[in-house]
């Protein structure tokens, strides 16, 4: 059977298609039997109406496209729930475009301008300049999450990974820990940095410094062999801050795997908080990424910017929080 059109409709009706398409049209003037009729026969046939193809004869699609990179791991899949519901909150949909790598964020976000998406949010690489100067000129609003990158027209919404890292390093200072390690995903993901020195400028402050920066394989997220390598150094770390809890949780199966307890021996603290690091197998000390507030500010900016696309860039950091478990030693 092929697709149910306006003409099945119409002729199971018995009215025009014209008849249909304005009882289908919000606003459009109809009379009640007309309406009855076309419903009752809609209904029957199991139509819907074209979402994307009426609003293509209006100002708005409600499309958002997303542009992303492979969403590999929960976080990834928890911040694209979270945004959908959010938009879905607001009578928006979500257009997903998967990309590998910067270089293909171009293609990435001229997918999503050519379902005409009322507005793009990037969660992977940065944004071509050329790219962006084609959306401004489009009067498309960019929403850059999770990095900073200073552009006329492109607003940036993140965590605040600087302060969520003074929030580990304090609390693992107030413990006893005085040998603390960085592990992470290395300089080229912009939270790992920010998150790096952030724990740089709180340990600073109290008179220390990290006694190792390490990065993990980017073919190995747990991070198994350089926890490993941390662990088993002569002078070995007391305590490891982690960039995010999949790192942290690959950590805690390290220390176990090498008879170390934890946080006798080595206390770890993650970031982002996702579910798994509360499971009484781990019961991971972390740092809370607010996944729902920033999903919500995203949405919140898109409206913003639809409203006025004159608005000055922003940067907005969401706060983050510690989230305290047993992988850190308790403080009196």
């Amino acid at each position: 059977m092929g697709r149910i059109t306006i003409r099945d409709v119409a002729k199971a009706a018995g009215v025009s298609a014209s008849a249909v398409s304005r009882v289908f049209t919000e606003g459009a003037s109809a009379s009640a039997a007309t309406r009855a009729r076309v419903n009752a026969a809609a209904k029957e046939l199991g139509y819907r109406p074209n979402a994307l193809a009426r609003a293509l004869v209006g100002e708005r699609t409600n499309l958002v496209g997303l542009v992303i990179g492979q969403a590999r791991n929960v976080f990834d899949s928890l911040f694209l729930e979270a945004l959908a519901d959010a938009l879905a909150r607001h009578g928006k949909n979500l257009l997903i475009s998967l990309v590998h790598g910067e270089a293909a964020v171009d293609e990435g976000m001229m997918s999503a301008l050519d379902y005409q998406a009322d507005a793009v949010v990037v969660a992977a690489g940065t944004v071509p300049l050329a790219t962006s100067e084609r959306c401004l000129r489009l009067g498309v609003p960019i929403i850059l999450c999770g990095r900073v990158l200073e552009r006329r027209g492109v607003d940036c919404i993140l965590g605040d990974n600087r302060d969520g890292a003074r929030q580990a390093a304090e609390l693992l200072v107030r413990g006893g820990c005085r040998r603390i390690a960085y592990l992470g995903r290395g300089p080229a993901a912009f939270s790992d940095a920010e998150r790096e020195e952030g724990l740089r400028e709180a340990l600073s402050r109290l008179g220390l410094s990290p006694v190792a920066t390490t990065t993990v394989d980017p073919d190995n997220d747990h991070g198994f062999a350089a926890a490993t390598s941390l662990l088993s150094a002569r002078q070995r770390p007391d305590a490891i801050f982690c960039g995010t809890d999949l790192i942290a949780l690959g950590v805690l199966e390290t220390a176990r795997a090498l008879g170390l307890r934890v946080p006798e021996d080595v206390a770890v603290v993650g970031f982002d908080n996702v579910p798994m690091s509360a499971w009484p197998s781990f019961r991971l000390t972390t740092v809370d990424f607010p996944i729902a507030p920033t999903a919500e500010a995203v949405v919140e900016r898109i409206q913003a910017r639809l409203a006025d696309p004159d608005l000055p860039a922003i940067v907005r950091r969401i706060p983050t929080r510690l989230v305290a478990r047993a992988t850190t030693r308790r403080i009196a």
